[in-house]
């Protein structure tokens, strides 16, 4: 993600995926708390980080509904997933 640095570009490739993860469990949309407990943060934190991803197009977020990724948010999901099968 040539646009992000550092810190908020590996936060961000954490929530892609842990999104992704729970959508595919067929939790879809995504509840603020599913994620925050998924990645052992506050449901504030989590909710700070979906308001960024909507603003980068990655996810699209309905407010006491969910959130979803977007084709890019799933493309950067996919992308870090496959990433680390390539490590493993």
């Amino acid at each position: 993600m040539p646009w992000l640095g550092g810190r908020i570009a590996s936060a961000v490739e954490d929530y892609a995926k842990a999104i992704y993860a729970l959508e595919q469990r067929g939790d879809c949309p995504v509840s603020t708390n599913a994620l925050a407990d998924r990645l052992g943060v506050t449901a504030a934190s989590a909710s700070g980080m979906v308001k960024r991803l909507g603003e980068l197009g990655l996810v699209a977020h309905q407010p006491y509904r969910g959130v979803t990724l977007t084709a890019a948010g799933q493309r950067v999901a996919l992308e870090v997933i496959r990433h680390h099968r390539l490590l493993e």
